[in-house]
């Protein structure tokens, strides 16, 4: 029996992640799963291989898969859903199951409005989805007996019981990265979870944190190389360096084995989690990229969204960094429950003073499962939803969230004086220049989508005058209600 793993093409190719320079890791544990059970398995990576829709389906349908897994977040759920109808034209008897965040999240509704998904996989799916390929294979229609999907009972969608998380992530095989086109970044996760509580987050890998041990971090390293020759690994957890001690084995045995010679690697941790020789470690154990999530500028804001840092700790952990001749990056977001004009600013000024390589400024997503999606539902938190359509749920090209105080113009604008205050602040006008054209993409597809909003958003009420002096202002606040209307 044959299997298809899929990643569906980008809807419109608009930022550098509809076309990645990485594999995606999901699919390719998935496959690993399968292929040591002896299931003959393809996989079509449609973003990294650089398909359009019509060639996707062509690629898929030429495998004659009998069944089709397809993976998908919140705002690639109409282009799977899309894959699945035309496949469905096709080939009506192929069995076709939907994973990833949206339908655990979503398992009902999304059944509910997409028909042609025969069955969701909820939650980690490494142990489930070999028995529900000989359950297909055997011609199986009653599910009942596997625990973590949702499927289809005459008109009903039934969840059968709770997903299982996998405790042992030694025992999975290496993801199967041969089954992939070549790619020049390589990702591997080092565990899966994370203990907080950012309410922004859905934490689809739960709370607990499960880790795998220094050996086969390493190892999966080491075969990576010798089948893929990557310039480059991201270490993908959620907090990479919550665990020191294990970090410090990681680093020691990259260095033991001479690898930090011969690679290059990045990691995305929190800001509360480093130190100056921890740091040092991964420099020296070849790490020259390190990511912070940082959120906000404002203090009480940190607080209510729950990220448990304090700008001080920001500060210090970036300076660190720095100090250390590391590439740095840190990410924020505009639009935390009341935001306000004045909050907002603060936090592209603190983006600016701490001046990293790389900033990622997006704006406030309700992302299924979250309490930030709970708030926006039931106006709480000044919020007002815009959309359920859910290709509007992206951080920088989205349309699906504004406040009462802030519109979705608002938002976009305080957004686009961010990126211009990083560079503007600390005089980097190269950096801008090559920011404006290695994003150019981006920035088109942001005019576009600046435009084609509806009337279903606020008016904006941060003006051009508003927006210079965001930009070109030194202060750490501004007095930002003398520029707004009145009322």
């Amino acid at each position: 029996m044959k299997v298809a793993l899929v990643l569906p093409p980008a809807e419109v190719i608009s930022e550098k992640k509809d076309t990645p320079t990485y594999q995606h890791v999901g699919l390719g544990y998935l496959a690993a799963v399968l292929k040591k059970q002896g299931i003959d398995v393809s996989i079509v990576d449609a973003k990294l291989d650089r398909l359009d829709f019509s060639q996707t389906i062509k690629r898929i349908t030429d495998l004659r898969p009998a069944l089709i897994g397809i993976t998908a977040m919140t705002h690639e759920i109409k282009m799977a859903a899309a894959l699945a109808e035309e496949i469905k034209k096709v080939s009506p008897n192929t069995f076709i199951a939907l994973g990833g965040v949206h339908v655990t999240t979503l398992p009902v509704e999304t059944l509910k409005k997409n028909k042609a998904f025969d069955i969701g996989v909820l939650g980690e799916s490494e142990k489930l989805l070999p028995e529900l390929v000989r359950m297909v294979e055997i011609g199986g229609h009653d599910f009942s007996g596997l625990s973590g999907i949702a499927f289809r009972k005459g008109s009903e969608i039934v969840l059968s019981g709770a997903s299982g998380k996998i405790e042992e992530l030694d025992e999975l095989p290496f993801p199967s990265w041969e089954l992939f086109p070549n790619a020049t970044d390589y990702i591997i996760v080092t565990s899966r979870g994370c203990p907080y509580s950012c309410i922004f987050c859905m934490q689809a890998s739960g709370k607990r944190v499960r880790r795998r041990s220094a050996a086969s971090v390493v190892a999966e390293m080491e075969n990576a190389l010798l089948l893929k020759k990557p310039n480059r690994f991201m270490f993908f957890d959620e907090t990479f360096a919550l665990d020191k001690k294990r970090v410090h084995e990681i680093c020691d045995l990259l260095i033991k084995k001479g690898l930090n010679n011969r690679i290059k690697w990045s990691a995305t941790t929190r800001v509360d989690s480093v130190d100056k020789e921890l740091l040092q470690k991964m420099k020296d154990a070849g790490c020259d990229h390190i990511e912070f999530g940082v959120e906000s500028g404002n203090e009480e804001i940190l607080k209510k969204i729950k990220k448990g840092i304090t700008i001080e700790q920001a500060v210090n952990a970036v300076k660190i960094a720095k100090d250390l001749k590391l590439h740095t990056e840190t990410g924020f977001i505009i639009g935390h429950p009341d935001e306000t004009a004045e909050t907002a600013y603060q936090t592209i000024y603190l983006a600016s003073r701490l001046n990293t390589n790389y900033v990622q400024l997006g704006i406030m997503v309700p992302y299924p499962g979250t309490e930030v999606a709970e708030m926006a539902k039931n106006g709480l938190g000044g919020y007002k939803l815009l959309s359920y359509d859910w290709s509007d749920y992206n951080k920088q090209l989205g349309n699906a969230l504004e406040l009462k105080n802030l519109s979705r113009k608002d938002l976009e604008r305080i957004q686009f004086a961010g990126y211009l205050k990083l560079f503007v602040f600390n005089r980097r006008y190269k950096d801008l220049f090559r920011f404006l054209l290695d994003f150019h993409r981006e920035a088109f597809a942001f005019i576009r989508n600046y435009f084609r909003k509806g009337k279903a958003s606020l008016p904006s009420n941060v003006k051009l005058s508003l927006m210079l002096k965001m930009i070109f202002s030194k202060s750490p606040t501004l007095n930002t209600k003398a520029c707004l209307p009145a009322g």
